[in-house]
């Protein structure tokens, strides 16, 4: 806008020569530098304009991905646990009604064992909300061996050999997801484990592994699907496996 009140003044500059007694060089030169100016001004204009498209193209890709990524996530959360809580409820409507009839003693622990499977799925979407932060966070640099040393703190009250091995290993993320996916993993070990749990650092993989119990309820996989969804958003990779009486989970940065 500056740029063009100055080409107005230099015109009109321009006009008041033409008519006063300047020679005609001097009215040349003028002439000349207007029409340099001009040219100047509006490759200078152009690159604003288009500098600032392109600022705000950038801006608003970042935000549309970044609520598509937690949109996606939530549609996941939803999906999920319409489904879970959906099974859970026939199943306890199913058992009341034997209860009612027969007053089955195996239909009160099958009731007992939905209920504490329903508890620990909501537990874990509880934490999860927790450890997720829905404002606006960008990537950072942090130390995966460090979060995980600092997340097995919480796991200490379970009386488990613990086995860890971890080499220092970088990671540019949403440092609170890792933490949420991290979490759900090393809770599913520790308590579905019957007596060991491994963690150790390969390279870029997270290796997560535990013994199982020979008597076990399958739960839900709630808690592998919120980390496999979460993985997704952030380019990780899950793999699991079952082989023999060990399962293993990495996390491949």
């Amino acid at each position: 806008m500056i740029n063009f009140i100055n080409l107005y003044y230099i015109n009109d500059l321009i006009e008041k020569y033409q008519q006063s007694q300047f020679p005609a060089i001097f009215q040349d030169n003028l002439k000349s530098y207007k029409s340099e100016y001009s040219k100047m001004v509006i490759l200078w204009e152009a690159f604003l304009v288009f500098g600032s498209i392109i600022s705000i193209y950038y801006l608003t890709s970042i935000y549309l991905k970044k609520e598509e990524r937690y949109k996606q996530f939530l549609q996941l959360m939803i999906l999920s646990i319409s489904h879970k809580l959906g099974n859970k409820i026939s199943s306890l409507n199913i058992n009341l009604e034997l209860i009612k009839s027969n007053h089955n003693n195996q239909a009160v622990d099958r009731l007992e064992k939905s209920l504490i499977s329903l508890n620990e799925d909501l537990k874990t979407l509880l934490n999860t909300f927790k450890k997720l932060q829905f404002e606006r966070k960008e990537e950072e640099r942090f130390r995966v061996d460090e979060l995980v040393l600092k997340l097995l703190e919480e796991f200490k009250p379970f009386e488990k050999k613990i086995s860890v091995r971890l080499k220092p290993l970088k990671s540019f993320n949403n440092k609170s997801d890792i933490e949420a996916i991290i979490q759900i993993i090393l809770e599913n070990a520790f308590k579905y484990s019957e007596n060991k749990v491994y963690i150790k650092i390969y390279k870029t993989n997270l290796i997560i592994k535990n013994d199982i119990k020979n008597e076990i309820e399958s739960g839900s996989g709630l808690g592998l699907i919120i980390v496999e969804g979460l993985s997704k958003l952030n380019n990780l990779k899950v793999i699991k496996r079952v082989k023999g009486k060990y399962f293993t989970v990495c996390l491949a940065f």
